[in-house]
């Protein structure tokens, strides 16, 4: 069974190219990820063909889940209101496109990063993809809107897939 990690506190997330060209977004409300195995099992026993078992294991094919809640949504700039991050920034070095092509399919995302607080203080970071290419990509987007008094959050949930294994430091 595959484990949900959330995390409470994330500082920032840098979704972009590289280093010198992403975002950081900063108003997540929460921020999960999971790793996820198509065929239901992470690790099998070694098959061979005879009688002797060799100690081990392997890995079945599996990706990271990733969800990104945003308070409504992230504008890398306020002078341009409808210019939001996944249309706006590009994260591809190869066809300098936005995380979500309206007219074809999504580009991968060569940057993404995000930093989390640890309850001692510290910060770990989580990291996708470090200028790495077709590993990371958003495959979801969803957007909860309440006209309701006291609504406390006007959440945009983002879905990525990353196909690497990820870091933490």
């Amino acid at each position: 069974m595959a484990v949900n990690l959330q995390y409470d506190k994330v500082n920032r997330v840098e979704i972009g190219r590289t280093l010198a060209d992403h975002v950081n977004i900063t108003n997540v409300v929460s921020f999960a990820d999971r790793v996820v195995s198509p065929d239901g099992s992470m690790l099998d026993p070694m098959s061979v063909i005879n009688t002797w078992r060799p100690t081990g294991v392997h890995h079945n094919h599996k990706y990271w889940e990733i969800e990104m809640v945003l308070d409504t949504n992230w504008l890398p700039d306020d002078t341009a209101p409808t210019a939001y991050w996944e249309y706006a920034q590009n994260v591809n070095a190869a066809n300098t496109l936005p995380a979500i092509v309206d007219n074809g399919a999504n580009t991968a995302i060569e940057w993404f990063k995000a930093f989390v607080r640890e309850s001692d203080g510290t910060e770990t970071t989580l990291e996708y993809a470090d200028v790495d290419e077709n590993v990371v990509w958003c495959v979801g987007k969803r957007t909860n809107i309440s006209n309701e008094k006291g609504t406390r959050h006007q959440t945009t949930t983002f879905n990525f897939i990353c196909l690497k294994e990820r870091s933490r430091s």
